[in-house]
């Protein structure tokens, strides 16, 4: 009984007044609270830049395309300057050319299409007519009637949404006009991208405490070396794949062959998707004018051209300049499709890229040692070079080396003897210093 009365308190010890309980708390779940609460706060940070993204995206976007696009443009740029043409007016010069560039190519595609149109429309119409009497003969056997009520109801169908296409021409409007207002935006950030670039980097920098400026500067440098091997690689690219596939249906005389070209061109900057999307468009032209032989050679031209893309120049020209997994690449596509649509799909990949590269390299250059500065090391450097120079100076006509301090007992008698013209040519050594010798007659020799 006394046993059960003096081991009663000891089992209440731990919920004594002082006690920290957290030491009870396990050490698995501390941890996992710990991470917990800073995942959350960094997914709250993240979604309210998110949402201040997406209120202000129209802003935004034009500053990032004209981000991507001063990428490459930097490199003529810099030529430029080099031949002693001021940065600005090489900025303005670089931006007159990809105007006249684009210009150029939305020109001679209109007229393409404007040349084209009423040959496809023609052949559309027949390839449509073709499609009715195979339904009504084929095996399927679709009676007159039936295709007269599937007619009907799309007829309906248009008649009862007029006001919501009316509504749609109207969004159609304004969207026209947003694109022009962000072109705008788009090309005065370029040249200011271009003319300022490198100032504005080292005042963003200059921000930050002392002792990061260096790593985060080399670190910004690599990203945005990356970022241009990036474009400059997407660009040659879909540059082949347009020529490719738009060279393809000339030869096969499909109609619209620039356009096709021009819009392989435009869907290479979407990954994984776009080359899919543009070779769909080709085929199916190919398809209504030429028939099923000329869509299957079209298809072959497509499938052959995009081979040549992805197991020969992508691996050849990018290397690991991008380095994520397909599955990456994946969900960034469909997340930038699904916020910003066409644009998001276009510029997500190259920012995830760009932040990978900036943290990889950020890691780098906070994993390195720190590196020796004390100031004894260019003395001790400038003495053991001088000894090095003595020592090799005297062993073109010695045999032995003997290493000796200051004041040592040892040798200082037996050296005496041999000393004398060597310690005349050069100063007393010191600590440290090698000190070559020629061996005496009397000597005994290993």
């Amino acid at each position: 009984m006394a046993d059960q009365e003096t081991e009663a308190p000891r089992s209440h010890v731990h919920y004594t007044r002082g006690h920290d309980v957290v030491e009870d708390v396990p050490t698995w779940l501390r941890l996992s609270a710990a991470w917990a609460w800073r995942l959350i706060v960094v997914g709250i940070i993240v979604a309210a830049l998110g949402s201040l993204f997406m209120q202000v995206s129209s802003l935004f976007i034009p500053v990032i395309i004209a981000l991507f696009i001063t990428a490459p443009l930097g490199t003529l740029v810099d030529r430029l300057e080099r031949w002693h043409l001021p940065r600005g007016l090489g900025a303005l010069v670089a931006i007159l050319l990809l105007i006249i560039v684009v210009a150029g190519l939305m020109t001679l595609a209109g007229a393409e299409i404007a040349a084209g149109f009423d040959d496809l429309r023609v052949a559309a119409l027949q390839g449509f007519n073709e499609l009715v009497t195979w339904l009504a003969e084929g095996p399927l056997h679709v009676s007159a009637d039936q295709l007269e009520n599937a007619r009907q109801t799309v007829m309906d169908y248009l008649q009862g949404n007029a006001a919501g296409l009316a509504s749609g021409a109207l969004s159609i409007t304004g969207t026209v006009t947003g694109l022009i207002a962000g072109i705008a935006i788009a090309l005065l950030t370029l040249f200011f991208f271009l003319r300022d670039g490198e100032g504005m980097w080292r005042w963003a920098v200059g921000l930050l405490p002392d002792r990061n400026v260096d790593s985060v500067d080399r670190a910004g440098r690599g990203a945005w070396l990356t970022l241009r091997r990036y474009t400059q690689t997407t660009v040659f690219v879909a540059f082949v794949d347009a020529v490719g596939i738009g060279l393809g249906a000339w030869i096969l005389g499909v109609p619209l062959a620039l356009p096709i070209g021009i819009l392989v061109f435009l869907f290479s900057f979407i990954p994984l998707f776009g080359a899919t999307i543009s070779g769909i468009i080709a085929v199916l032209v190919a398809l209504v004018d030429g028939g099923t032989v000329t869509a299957l050679w079209m298809v072959g031209i497509v499938l052959l051209v995009q081979q040549i893309e992805g197991n020969v120049l992508y691996p050849w020209l990018f290397g690991k300049v991008a380095s994520l997994h397909p599955l990456v690449i994946l969900i960034t596509v469909s997340v930038g499709t699904i916020t910003l649509g066409l644009v998001g799909a276009v510029i997500a990949v190259p920012i995830v890229s760009f932040f990978v590269a900036f943290g990889r390299g950020l890691h780098a250059e906070l994993s390195e040692p720190p590196p020796l500065t004390t100031g004894q090391l260019p003395v001790i450097a400038q003495r053991s070079k001088d000894a090095l120079l003595r020592a090799k100076d005297r062993m073109t006509h010695t045999s032995q080396i003997r290493v000796r301090g200051r004041g040592s007992a040892q040798g200082s008698a037996d050296d005496a003897p041999a000393r004398g013209a060597e310690d005349s040519a050069g100063p007393e050594p010191t600590e440290g210093t090698i000190r070559v010798r020629r061996p005496r007659e009397d000597e005994p020799r290993d």
